[in-house]
Protein backbone atom coordinates (compact mmCIF):
# COMPACT_ATOMS: atom_id res chain seq x y z
CA UNK A 1 0.00 0.00 0.00
CA UNK A 2 3.02 2.41 0.83
CA UNK A 3 4.54 1.62 -2.24
CA UNK A 4 1.41 2.59 -4.16
CA UNK A 5 0.91 5.85 -2.13
CA UNK A 6 4.09 6.73 -2.90
CA UNK A 7 4.29 6.29 -6.78
CA UNK A 8 0.67 7.98 -6.81
CA UNK A 9 2.30 11.46 -5.76
CA UNK A 10 6.25 10.94 -7.01
CA UNK A 11 5.77 11.91 -10.69
CA UNK A 12 7.62 14.95 -11.56
CA UNK A 13 8.51 15.97 -15.79
CA UNK A 14 10.95 18.51 -14.34
CA UNK A 15 13.42 15.15 -14.35
CA UNK A 16 13.69 15.38 -17.78
CA UNK A 17 15.76 18.90 -17.82
CA UNK A 18 18.66 16.70 -15.90
CA UNK A 19 21.57 14.80 -17.66
CA UNK A 20 20.39 11.02 -17.95
CA UNK A 21 23.18 8.78 -16.43
CA UNK A 22 23.22 4.88 -15.87
CA UNK A 23 20.17 2.76 -15.58
CA UNK A 24 20.13 -0.28 -13.88
CA UNK A 25 18.18 -2.34 -11.32
CA UNK A 26 18.28 -2.08 -7.41
CA UNK A 27 19.05 -4.50 -5.62
CA UNK A 28 19.40 -3.27 -2.27
CA UNK A 29 18.15 0.00 -0.29
CA UNK A 30 21.33 0.23 2.03
CA UNK A 31 19.67 3.10 4.22
CA UNK A 32 17.22 5.63 3.39
CA UNK A 33 19.12 7.35 0.91
CA UNK A 34 21.33 5.06 -0.48
CA UNK A 35 20.63 2.18 -2.88
CA UNK A 36 23.09 -0.10 -4.79
CA UNK A 37 22.22 -1.46 -8.60
CA UNK A 38 22.96 -4.43 -9.84
CA UNK A 39 25.95 -3.10 -11.53
CA UNK A 40 27.50 -3.07 -8.20
CA UNK A 41 27.09 0.73 -8.73
CA UNK A 42 26.22 2.59 -5.26
CA UNK A 43 23.99 5.52 -5.40
CA UNK A 44 23.27 8.19 -2.89
CA UNK A 45 20.44 10.09 -3.64
CA UNK A 46 20.78 13.80 -4.14
CA UNK A 47 19.15 16.22 -2.17
CA UNK A 48 17.31 14.09 0.19
CA UNK A 49 18.55 12.33 3.88
CA UNK A 50 16.50 10.80 6.90
CA UNK A 51 16.91 12.78 9.56
CA UNK A 52 20.04 12.14 11.37
CA UNK A 53 18.52 13.06 15.11
CA UNK A 54 15.77 10.02 15.03
CA UNK A 55 16.71 6.91 14.52
CA UNK A 56 13.31 5.69 13.67
CA UNK A 57 12.16 7.79 10.59
CA UNK A 58 15.93 6.23 9.24
CA UNK A 59 14.44 2.80 9.45
CA UNK A 60 11.32 3.93 7.86
CA UNK A 61 12.75 5.89 5.19
CA UNK A 62 15.13 2.60 4.51
CA UNK A 63 11.77 0.42 4.73
CA UNK A 64 10.04 2.83 2.32
CA UNK A 65 12.73 3.43 -0.46
CA UNK A 66 13.23 -0.54 -0.69
CA UNK A 67 9.51 -1.31 -1.42
CA UNK A 68 10.05 1.51 -3.67
CA UNK A 69 12.74 0.59 -5.39
CA UNK A 70 13.87 -3.10 -4.86
CA UNK A 71 14.08 -5.34 -8.18
CA UNK A 72 12.79 -2.34 -10.32
CA UNK A 73 14.59 -0.31 -13.08
CA UNK A 74 15.73 2.97 -12.26
CA UNK A 75 17.57 5.78 -14.54
CA UNK A 76 19.90 8.01 -12.84
CA UNK A 77 19.19 11.91 -13.71
CA UNK A 78 22.11 14.29 -12.59
CA UNK A 79 22.04 18.04 -11.97
CA UNK A 80 25.11 18.33 -10.62
CA UNK A 81 28.43 16.68 -9.02
CA UNK A 82 27.88 12.87 -10.14
CA UNK A 83 30.12 11.65 -7.71
CA UNK A 84 30.71 12.16 -4.02
CA UNK A 85 34.11 11.56 -1.93
CA UNK A 86 33.16 7.63 -1.14
CA UNK A 87 32.70 7.11 -5.19
CA UNK A 88 29.16 7.11 -4.52
CA UNK A 89 26.48 8.60 -7.96
CA UNK A 90 24.66 11.21 -6.87
CA UNK A 91 21.37 11.30 -8.38
CA UNK A 92 17.58 11.85 -8.78
CA UNK A 93 16.45 8.73 -9.07
CA UNK A 94 13.21 7.52 -11.71
CA UNK A 95 11.56 4.50 -11.54
CA UNK A 96 11.28 4.01 -14.74
CA UNK A 97 7.79 1.62 -14.69
CA UNK A 98 5.39 4.53 -13.95
CA UNK A 99 7.88 7.07 -14.22
CA UNK A 100 8.04 7.52 -10.62
CA UNK A 101 10.66 10.11 -9.10
CA UNK A 102 11.98 8.63 -6.07
CA UNK A 103 13.07 11.70 -3.92
CA UNK A 104 9.66 13.73 -4.34
CA UNK A 105 8.09 10.15 -3.57
CA UNK A 106 9.71 9.84 0.00
CA UNK A 107 9.28 13.83 0.61
CA UNK A 108 5.67 13.75 0.22
CA UNK A 109 5.31 11.06 2.65
CA UNK A 110 7.02 13.08 5.16
CA UNK A 111 9.99 10.04 5.41
CA UNK A 112 13.43 12.14 4.19
CA UNK A 113 14.04 15.71 4.26
CA UNK A 114 15.51 17.97 1.77
CA UNK A 115 19.11 18.26 1.75
CA UNK A 116 20.91 20.12 -0.75
CA UNK A 117 24.78 21.21 -1.74
CA UNK A 118 26.56 24.01 -3.20
CA UNK A 119 27.72 21.39 -6.03
CA UNK A 120 24.30 19.35 -6.50
CA UNK A 121 20.98 21.75 -5.99
CA UNK A 122 18.87 20.82 -8.86
CA UNK A 123 15.27 20.55 -8.41
CA UNK A 124 15.65 21.93 -4.69
CA UNK A 125 12.55 24.13 -5.20
CA UNK A 126 10.25 21.27 -6.34
CA UNK A 127 11.77 19.06 -3.43
CA UNK A 128 11.47 22.03 -1.13
CA UNK A 129 7.83 22.19 -2.38
CA UNK A 130 7.12 18.72 -1.95
CA UNK A 131 8.51 18.70 2.11
CA UNK A 132 6.20 21.52 2.62
CA UNK A 133 3.62 19.97 1.45
CA UNK A 134 3.69 16.65 4.26
CA UNK A 135 4.59 19.07 6.74
CA UNK A 136 1.47 21.07 5.91
CA UNK A 137 -0.38 17.01 6.12
CA UNK A 138 1.77 16.84 9.36
CA UNK A 139 2.85 13.60 7.53
CA UNK A 140 5.56 11.09 8.63
CA UNK A 141 8.23 12.75 10.44
CA UNK A 142 5.86 16.15 10.65
CA UNK A 143 3.90 14.62 12.44
CA UNK A 144 6.31 14.99 15.85
CA UNK A 145 7.76 17.77 17.49
CA UNK A 146 11.42 18.79 17.21
CA UNK A 147 11.35 18.67 13.40
CA UNK A 148 12.11 22.00 13.22
CA UNK A 149 13.87 24.28 15.85
CA UNK A 150 13.13 27.49 16.76
CA UNK A 151 16.11 29.68 17.37
CA UNK A 152 16.07 29.89 21.34
CA UNK A 153 16.10 25.52 21.17
CA UNK A 154 19.27 25.44 19.40
CA UNK A 155 22.24 25.60 22.39
CA UNK A 156 25.44 24.15 22.70
CA UNK A 157 24.52 20.27 22.12
CA UNK A 158 22.75 20.90 19.43
CA UNK A 159 24.51 18.80 16.64
CA UNK A 160 24.19 17.49 12.67
CA UNK A 161 22.17 18.55 10.13
CA UNK A 162 19.06 20.61 11.15
CA UNK A 163 16.17 22.97 10.36
CA UNK A 164 15.97 25.90 12.25
CA UNK A 165 12.66 28.42 11.29
CA UNK A 166 12.60 32.33 13.09
CA UNK A 167 13.63 36.12 12.75
CA UNK A 168 16.56 37.15 11.31
CA UNK A 169 18.12 39.95 13.29
CA UNK A 170 20.91 40.94 11.51
CA UNK A 171 22.77 40.30 8.75
CA UNK A 172 25.54 40.79 6.48
CA UNK A 173 29.16 39.77 5.57
CA UNK A 174 32.25 39.98 7.44
CA UNK A 175 35.89 38.45 7.82
CA UNK A 176 35.41 36.17 5.50
CA UNK A 177 31.83 35.12 5.94
CA UNK A 178 28.25 35.70 5.46
CA UNK A 179 26.13 35.91 9.12
CA UNK A 180 22.73 36.03 10.34
CA UNK A 181 21.76 36.79 13.69
CA UNK A 182 18.63 35.24 15.15
CA UNK A 183 19.61 37.30 18.61
CA UNK A 184 19.12 40.95 19.16
CA UNK A 185 22.41 41.30 20.71
CA UNK A 186 24.57 38.23 18.37
CA UNK A 187 25.46 35.56 21.34
CA UNK A 188 22.31 33.05 20.37
CA UNK A 189 21.73 30.90 17.31
CA UNK A 190 23.50 32.18 14.02
CA UNK A 191 23.90 31.01 10.54
CA UNK A 192 26.90 31.56 8.71
CA UNK A 193 28.59 30.90 5.51
CA UNK A 194 31.18 31.27 3.46
CA UNK A 195 32.21 34.66 1.49
CA UNK A 196 32.57 33.23 -1.76
CA UNK A 197 28.67 32.36 -1.95
CA UNK A 198 28.02 36.17 -1.43
CA UNK A 199 27.52 36.45 -5.13
CA UNK A 200 25.07 33.71 -4.82
CA UNK A 201 22.78 35.15 -2.22
CA UNK A 202 22.96 38.08 -3.92
CA UNK A 203 21.62 36.50 -6.91
CA UNK A 204 18.73 34.68 -5.22
CA UNK A 205 17.51 37.77 -4.03
CA UNK A 206 18.71 36.68 -0.37
CA UNK A 207 21.42 39.53 -0.05
CA UNK A 208 22.25 38.81 4.54
CA UNK A 209 21.78 42.34 5.04
CA UNK A 210 18.48 42.43 2.80
CA UNK A 211 17.30 39.91 5.22
CA UNK A 212 16.88 41.50 8.64
CA UNK A 213 13.55 41.18 10.26
CA UNK A 214 12.52 38.44 7.66
CA UNK A 215 11.17 35.04 8.93
CA UNK A 216 13.38 32.36 7.59
CA UNK A 217 13.44 28.71 7.31
CA UNK A 218 17.35 27.68 7.49
CA UNK A 219 18.79 24.05 7.60
CA UNK A 220 22.49 23.05 7.35
CA UNK A 221 24.79 21.49 9.80
CA UNK A 222 24.61 22.79 13.35
CA UNK A 223 27.40 22.81 15.79
CA UNK A 224 26.92 24.28 19.29
CA UNK A 225 24.85 27.30 18.04
CA UNK A 226 26.05 27.77 14.76
CA UNK A 227 24.66 26.96 11.48
CA UNK A 228 26.84 26.34 8.80
CA UNK A 229 26.06 26.03 4.78
CA UNK A 230 27.16 27.62 1.48
CA UNK A 231 23.97 27.81 -0.60
CA UNK A 232 21.40 29.98 -0.77
CA UNK A 233 18.87 27.22 -1.12
CA UNK A 234 19.39 26.01 2.46
CA UNK A 235 17.44 29.26 3.35
CA UNK A 236 14.06 29.79 2.64
CA UNK A 237 11.96 33.01 2.75
CA UNK A 238 9.05 32.47 4.46
CA UNK A 239 5.63 34.20 3.93
CA UNK A 240 3.82 36.35 6.97
CA UNK A 241 0.11 36.44 7.36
Amino acid sequence: MLTAALAACGREPALDQLAAGERGRVVEARSGGVVVLASGLVVRLAGVDPPGWDGAWEAAARAALDRLTSGREIDLLYGGANRDGYGRAVAQLRVREGRVWVQQALLEQGLVLVRTHADNRALATAMLAAEARARAARRGLWARAGAVLLPEEVGPATSGFRIVEGRVRRGGSAYGRIYLDFSADGRGFAVEAPARALGDFRHAGKAPEALAGRLVRARGVVSGEVMRLDHPEAVELLRES
